[in-house]
């Protein structure tokens, strides 16, 4: 076996300086999915990122980012905070189940800037530099896509962070069968029709829905959404979870057959 070549104090020197380089320009990149360059309205003052759980990192730990992987989210500002506790004060009229029903196509708007984003193509003759201001580079135009459309009060949280995307695409591309775990007690809210057309028509793949904590609503309801979700989705396969399947009602629709 060979030997390595000798590495001088000076190449190393040089190794780290590029690295340094080459992270200060990817923290630079990052900083531009912020900013909304797409609009042609007067410039304003982009709202706070929240970063959640972030922690204390060393500047001399060049080798790992504890941080890569935190939660992103634009911060609501502290009036629109204290005029929010206002209106949670304020006396509200019931209304009727009717109006209380939701639709996905009034939460997720399918065809629209809204939709999630898909990995940009690649192949492996990429390095990783290009890959990752590939990737970038579409994450901010999606993001300023989105921005040039509806403003920040417009829409509800969305993770900002890439890195969190970035985990999603490579779970998609690896996984065979993809598993989605959703509370069954607001389940349009937590279905996106965009991740159901990319698994089934774009990846190919076979996507089972899990309706979690169906012990807490009546079985009517159940079934209502079991059917909702089949006619929206033939290609879903849906199957009901509970952690106290003692019941007996419970054990009974559990091993029901879904589409029944």
């Amino acid at each position: 076996m060979p030997r390595k070549k000798p590495f001088s104090v000076k190449q190393k020197k040089k190794q780290l300086q590029d690295k340094r380089e080459r992270q200060r320009s990817q923290t630079e990149r990052k900083g531009k999915y912020y900013n909304s360059t797409s609009s042609d309205s007067e410039p304003q003052a982009p709202p706070r990122v929240a970063k959640l759980y972030e922690q204390p990192v060393k500047s001399s730990d060049i080798k790992s980012n504890l941080n890569r992987y935190r939660l992103q989210f634009f911060q609501e500002s502290k009036e629109e905070i204290e005029k929010n506790k206002k209106l949670a004060r304020q006396p509200y009229t019931p209304v009727s189940e009717k109006d209380l029903e939701v639709d996905l196509e009034t939460i997720y708007l399918p065809g629209s800037v809204l939709d999630i984003p898909k990995r940009p193509p690649w192949d492996y003759k990429l390095t990783k530099e290009q890959l990752d201001v590939k990737e970038e580079e579409y994450f901010k135009k999606y993001l300023d896509n989105i921005h040039s459309q509806y403003s920040p009060k417009e829409l509800s949280y969305f993770e900002l962070n890439l890195e969190t995307w970035r985990q999603l695409w490579r779970v998609l591309e690896m996984s065979d069968i993809i598993l989605l775990i959703i509370d069954i007690r607001h389940p349009a809210v937590h279905l996106s029709p965009a991740l159901y057309d990319h698994v089934i028509d774009d990846l190919g793949k076979s996507l089972i829905l899990i309706l979690n904590k169906f012990d807490l609503v009546p079985p009517a309801l159940v079934i209502a959404w079991k059917h909702y979700f089949q006619e929206k989705f033939p290609k879903l396969h849906i199957v009901c979870f509970s952690s106290f399947p003692n019941n007996k009602n419970n054990s009974k629709f559990q091993t029901a057959d879904p589409g029944k």
